[in-house]
């Protein structure tokens, strides 16, 4: 019998993909939408050629008239269905609930429609619908129970990397991280780097990044989203911890200065190729595919021509921390968290030191 329900967790661990030509995929994991779409595309397409097959809509510019005419075109060098996925769906599918509805519950169909949404209601007629006929998946990461996704960890790290984690491992890996799917991913890539089939608590330990390094992201992004006062408090916390302001310096520069390049990457575009988008760029820069979305909002926010000056500014304070300046180090962090904090000198002017 086929699942109405699954959980992404439960779906990517599993063999078989049922049957079905309308598939949500709903949660607030973004990497786990991405995990799951892929998984069900090399499913559907199993060839290169088959990639013909495919139309992949963002919900912002597409309307049902754009999917209607995709999942009603017939492949004439294949055997295998139309595939149309729209992501970022929740405007799209507010606004074409009814056709959704009367596409849904007219007879089984053989090309195939995926959308990914972030709210999912299974009290609405569509979602009924969606339970009855398809299949939808949960992607969610950060609610589940430790147990649950201390488990999945181990599994998933046997199913992709081949390897063996220890339980107390794999505890010690989403302590790490934290429950984000994507960089818990990201750290059993590392760990399968190492070239061993068994991870200990110790090389977790060595290899994945600490606490520190967590809340480094948590400073950046909480500057980026004008949250200075919460920004400034975890600086503050890392000084207590008995981190130097060049240290925590150290730690932010990597990621500042992929804005940087991404930033020039859009704005610049190689001669003869078509203009990448921002979120392209930024995934030419090092971003890796789970954050993409929230790093282009961020990266919008700090606007072109701070994220420009990014690596000067940079630069500047880290030689003034080294002595170049008679300003106290923690001023220099503390100005440079300000400056990126706050839109009003998106001129560019405005610097740390």
């Amino acid at each position: 019998m086929r699942p109405s329900v699954l959980s992404a967790l439960e779906f990517l661990l599993q063999e078989n993909v049922p049957e079905s030509f309308i598939w949500v995929t709903y949660g607030d994991d973004e990497y786990l939408h991405t995990l799951t779409l892929q998984k069900l595309r090399k499913v559907w397409l199993p060839q290169p050629e088959d990639e013909l097959n495919l139309s992949e809509f963002s919900a912002d510019d597409v309307t049902w008239a754009d999917v209607y005419r995709e999942l009603v075109t017939v492949s004439m060098f294949t055997t295998h269905p139309r595939v149309v996925i729209v992501t970022q769906a929740d405007n799209f599918v507010t606004r074409h609930r009814a056709e959704l509805e009367k596409w849904v519950s007219e007879s089984s169909r053989r090309n195939i429609l995926a959308l990914s949404v972030h709210q999912w209601s299974p009290q609405t007629r569509l979602a009924k619908l969606v339970a009855e006929k398809g299949v939808a998946v949960e992607c969610s990461f950060s609610k589940k129970k430790r147990p649950e996704l201390v488990a999945w960890i181990r599994k998933w790290a046997r199913q992709e990397y081949g390897l063996t984690l220890e339980s107390e491992a794999a505890e010690l890996l989403l302590e790490s991280v934290g429950p984000v799917s994507g960089l818990v991913d990201q750290e059993l890539r590392k760990l399968a780097g190492l070239g061993k089939k068994t991870i200990t608590t110790e090389m977790v330990r060595e290899l994945t990044g600490t606490w520190r390094t967590k809340t480094v992201w948590e400073i950046i992004h909480a500057a980026l989203e004008g949250k200075t006062a919460a920004a400034l408090t975890e600086v503050h916390r890392l000084l207590e911890a008995g981190e130097t302001p060049l240290g925590i310096l150290g730690m932010m520069a990597g990621t500042l200065r992929r804005y940087t390049l991404a930033t020039h990457r859009y704005l610049h575009p190689v001669p003869g190729q078509p203009r990448v988008t921002l979120q392209g760029a930024l995934s030419e820069s090092g971003v890796p595919a789970f954050a993409l979305k929230d790093e282009e909002m961020r990266l919008r926010r700090l606007g072109r021509h701070r994220a420009a000056r990014l690596v000067h500014w940079l630069r500047m304070a880290d030689a003034a921390m080294k002595g170049g300046l008679a300003t106290d180090p923690r001023i220099v962090l503390e100005r440079l968290i300000v400056v990126l904090g706050h839109p009003e000198t998106a001129d560019g002017r405005a610097a740390p030191v």
